[in-house]
């Protein structure tokens, strides 16, 4: 919404009109558009404005959204409450204490984000003079930490590449001369019963003092290493506070670490370029194979249910339980009548040995050759009709399950191209995790978009650690 314009007559009536005083309430409540164009007639003296009698003195509550940038406002004054964003960048604004944001507040170009850099500033330093006072990072240190010790890597690793200048040994001998002399000068001012000598000692011990804040100043140790309390996809990051890289911020961590912030980085890239943004011959290395069987055995298993024709020829359909039988009853009488017929031939051998007129011989012999003869076409006319059984059983549940495995086993001897033969959509059936697994593979610890696309390695204390620069 655009700013309210109105002439210096339109105003007073709008102050008339549009302002209503809320005596009733705690605060006195009023819109972002409203309280602009009272700021602008107010020459953006927060503190004048909010002190007008249509307040009554109320604490003042903004109902919106309150945007200020690139305005010479000086301060909010009463206001108490903004129910909303507030943005004052580019402003002269420098405190905004007792002002509470339901949102966020954008302060960047102003004197309050100087102060508050400030003093974040003079904390991390007032952080890093502890750890330096406790020799926490000394590489020599037995009792090192692990963040010590990421912190000697960056170290390291600076210095070798020249973005800082490690101390000389003028500037070390200098420092070690001076803490032996604040040493010297303090044990006896505690010792001295002179109180002129002891106020020329305490005068020299403060010189002393400064000197060794002001060389500390000049000197880029290990200290000189802000640990943020926000990581880089699970790596520890830190801020360089030094003339020479101030401000710059690396994140370090060991093999391990960065395996798994590459990882996580590389998933959420995906999540947010989706496979859409890769090209398919590299997707087709990364194929979701159980998801691509399960929709394959869905697909037939409905299929062969509802269409077993297609899927079954005559050969493969069951017979009922009455057709069994029949085949039974027809296999149990050539099986018997087989037996007959072994009979009826072993007595046509032995008419050999009984008859022995040639015409008597050959009338029993044809006899017997007849009733052969008759009794294998009725073993004919069953062994045809069980031939001819069409079988009139229904398809089983284990049938169509045999039959969908034989198709998702053909299916899945190419998947790539089964799945464009039955229309799906590839993308739905790669398998993340591989993918991303494939991306770190394919473009390293530098996939997770350091500064300058170089990640440097120095070993501390026995463990390789990986540095990279982030801004």
């Amino acid at each position: 919404m655009g700013k309210i314009k109105l002439t210096e007559s339109e105003f007073k009536k709008f102050l008339r009109i549009t302002l209503v005083e809320q005596s009733e309430e705690e605060y006195y409540k009023i819109s972002p558009e409203e309280f602009s164009e009272l700021m602008k007639f107010g020459g953006y003296h927060g503190k004048s404005v909010t002190k007008l009698k249509m307040f009554g003195g109320k604490p003042i509550w903004i109902t919106g959204d309150l945007i200020l940038n690139d305005t010479p406002t000086d301060s909010l004054g009463n206001v108490k409450y903004i129910e909303g964003r507030l943005d004052i960048r580019h402003t002269n604004i420098s405190d905004l204490s007792g002002v509470e944001v339901k949102n966020y507040t954008w302060d960047s170009g102003t004197p309050r984000e100087a102060r508050r850099k400030a003093e974040e500033r003079r904390k991390k330093l007032q952080s890093a003079e502890e750890r330096r006072f406790n020799k926490e990072w000394d590489i020599d240190n037995p009792d090192i930490t692990e963040l010590g010790e990421k912190a000697n890597a960056l170290y390291d690793m600076l210095v070798k590449d020249r973005e800082i200048e490690e101390p000389d040994e003028e500037q070390l001998d200098e420092l070690k001369n001076l803490e032996n002399e604040i040493r010297r000068v303090t044990n006896e001012m505690e010792q001295s019963e002179d109180e002129e000598r002891a106020k020329q000692l305490y005068n020299t011990l403060s010189e002393l003092q400064d000197r060794v804040e002001e060389l500390r100043g000049e000197m880029v140790t290990v200290y000189n290493l802000i640990p943020l309390y926000y990581d880089y996809h699970g790596l520890q990051q830190f801020e360089v506070i030094s003339s020479d890289a101030e401000g710059r911020e690396y994140a370090v961590g060991d093999e391990d670490e960065m395996d798994d912030a590459a990882f996580e980085y590389a998933k959420n890239y995906i999540d947010e370029v989706g496979v859409e943004g890769f090209r398919m011959h590299f997707l087709e290395n990364y194929l979701d194979t159980d998801s691509i069987e399960d929709y394959f055995r869905d697909v037939f298993y409905d299929d062969v249910r509802q269409n077993p024709e297609v899927y079954f020829d005559e050969s493969e359909m069951p017979t009922t339980e009455e057709q069994d039988r029949r085949r039974e009853e027809l296999e149990e009488y050539i099986e018997n009548v087989k037996g007959v017929i072994e009979k009826l031939k072993r007595k046509q051998d032995d008419l050999n040995n009984t008859i022995e007129d040639f015409d008597e011989y050959k009338k029993q012999w044809d006899e017997i050759e007849e009733k052969i003869r008759i009794i294998q076409g009725h073993i004919d006319d069953s062994q045809e009709e069980i031939d001819n059984m069409v079988p009139e059983g229904e398809v089983t549940t284990q049938m169509v399950e045999d039959k969908v495995e034989y198709w998702v086993s053909e299916k899945m001897a190419d998947p790539r191209a089964s799945l464009d033969e039955f229309g799906a959509d590839i993308s739905e059936y790669i398998d993340m995790d591989a993918l991303a697994r494939g991306l770190v593979e394919s473009d390293g610890y530098a996939i997770m978009g350091s500064y300058d696309g170089v990640v440097d390695t120095e070993k501390v204390n026995g463990t390789h650690y990986y540095i990279m620069r982030i801004n």
